[in-house]
């Protein structure tokens, strides 16, 4: 049974409140705080974690990609230092093909360049008609690529993130089938509005709902396009009707929900240092006037609810009684949308991204800092 994340409980916030003394009583309770958070690994103790072999040798070829990308190079430089997308990739598809592999690292830096220019802070954060041309544009590239008529070719004077998107999107093209295609663009369009909507509530006077937030969030989230890029990675194409069973519509969508909520709990002490405060950790604080250390245990348990569920759900898969290599396609997609979730866990602990390296212990504990440094 799915845990009730619709039940909205009784706010004991002030609804008189002005949005702005909402904001800034939020950070008042949460300023200078510390805590140190549990290994998120170990709350889904059945899914390992594996790392492709080839980080290094795609490194290099990374280095010697990025400086052909038409993006600032102070941001490529930021992104290259803390990011470490390559080890994000490997930990994703530890058994992708080293050429693969390539692809699927530079899509992922494609996305980190690209959410970054709406994300807080970004060059677009407040520019609302500036981040709907922004999606334009985007959208229209995936649909040159990955629609009926592919064309990859970006239009003049394309800005840097859709202009390096094609041919990221003619490689993908070439190693999907027309099922995995069709997929892939709808739920990249999905992502790119979804980004869009997210720019306008960050933008609004009050505070989200957590669960709203959440919900959204999950509907149009980036991890749904890398769980169909598993297809690209280990060469198979799901069927539409294994795809769209109930139970593997439960597993992806327990996977999404815990990407979204270990992240939000690993990437807290980065998205509260800028003023970020739509992170559900800060979200339920706000809305049930409850105290930091007890916001970050309702997420943990959401992360093992969520867990639990998709854990059952393997049992309802349609399995094969005779095609054993169906089956293990099946296998293989599933292991693809566990590891969204444990590799996004692994990478965070693994770059500093979220946090410094120091405040990571041997147990894989991190101390959460929530001062302005």
């Amino acid at each position: 049974m799915a845990p009730d994340i619709d039940h909205i409980w009784p706010s004991t916030s002030d609804g008189a409140t002005c949005p702005f003394d909402e904001r800034r009583s939020l950070v008042k309770r949460a300023l200078n705080q510390k805590i140190l958070v549990p290994s998120i690994l170990s709350l889904m103790p059945a899914w390992p974690s594996e790392l492709q072999p080839d980080i290094d040798e795609i490194n290099r070829e990374i280095d010697e990609w990025l400086p052909t990308v038409n993006v600032a190079e102070k941001k490529k430089a930021k992104h290259r230092a803390r990011g470490n997308y390559t080890l994000l990739t490997a930990v994703y598809y530890p058994h992708c093909k080293k050429d693969k592999m390539l692809t699927l690292t530079k899509f992922l830096y494609w996305i980190f360049f690209w959410d970054d220019e709406i994300d807080t802070g970004g060059e677009l954060t407040e520019d609302k008609e500036g981040t709907l041309q922004c999606c334009d544009e985007t959208n229209r590239c995936i649909d040159d690529c990955l629609g009926p008529s592919p064309n990859y070719t970006p239009p003049p004077n394309s800005r840097g993130t859709v202009e390096m998107f094609y041919p990221i999107l003619k490689d993908l093209r070439a190693g999907l089938g027309p099922v995995a295609t069709e997929r892939l663009r709808l739920e990249l369009h999905d992502y790119v509005n979804g980004v869009g909507r997210q720019q306008q509530v960050r933008q609004g006077d009050r505070l989200p709902d957590p669960w709203y937030h959440f919900q959204i969030r999950a509907d149009d989230v980036g991890v749904i396009p890398s769980i169909t890029q598993n297809e690209y990675a280990m060469e198979f194409e799901l069927p539409e009707y294994v795809r769209r069973h109930e139970a593997m519509e439960t597993i992806v969508q327990m996977c999404t929900k815990l990407t979204i909520l270990l992240n939000d709990v690993l990437s807290l002490q980065k998205e509260f240092r800028v003023s970020q405060l739509e992170n559900i950790v800060l979200l339920f604080m706000n809305k049930y006037n409850i105290s930091l250390k007890s916001a970050v245990d309702k997420v943990l348990d959401l992360i093992r609810q969520h867990y639990a569920i998709c854990v059952a759900a393997e049992e309802r898969l349609p399995w094969s009684k005779d095609d054993e290599k169906l089956n293990e396609d099946i296998r293989e997609y599933v292991r693809g949308c566990q590891r969204l979730a444990t590799g996004t866990a692994y990478w965070s602990y693994s770059c500093e991204r979220y946090f410094k390296q120091s405040q990571v212990n041997d147990k894989w504990e991190v101390l959460l800092d929530l001062s302005y440094e």
